[in-house]
């Protein structure tokens, strides 16, 4: 079963915009019971992964987030999503899968 884990990343240190905060307080409103987890500079271990690091250096958030949402669910399992995503309605029916992706 898929853990109750949401995973999203937000590295350069900016404020979240305020698209983003509505996203994540949707994830908030209808996975109440999901840990959410923010990844960013202070607790990924960046130094592990040379591509990471040196997309970091060169500010390619995006590169950045393709190394560190793998990492996330291959480490603790759970569910990845991108700071734009809107939820509307609980994604239990699907934790029971291996895997899962929406659009």
């Amino acid at each position: 079963m898929i853990p109750k884990i949401i995973h999203y990343v937000w590295f350069g240190g900016n404020p979240l915009p305020p698209l983003a905060v509505k996203c994540i307080d949707s994830w908030k409103k209808f996975l109440p019971e999901y840990e959410v987890r923010e990844w960013n500079e202070t607790n990924f271990p960046i130094a592990e992964f040379r591509f990471a690091k040196e997309a970091l250096k060169s500010r390619k958030f995006a590169f950045v987030s393709d190394v560190v949402r793998l990492w996330a669910l291959k480490e603790f399992g759970g569910v990845y999503m991108d700071t734009d995503v809107e939820v509307l309605k609980p994604l239990d029916a699907f934790l029971h899968l291996p895997a899962f992706s929406g659009f």
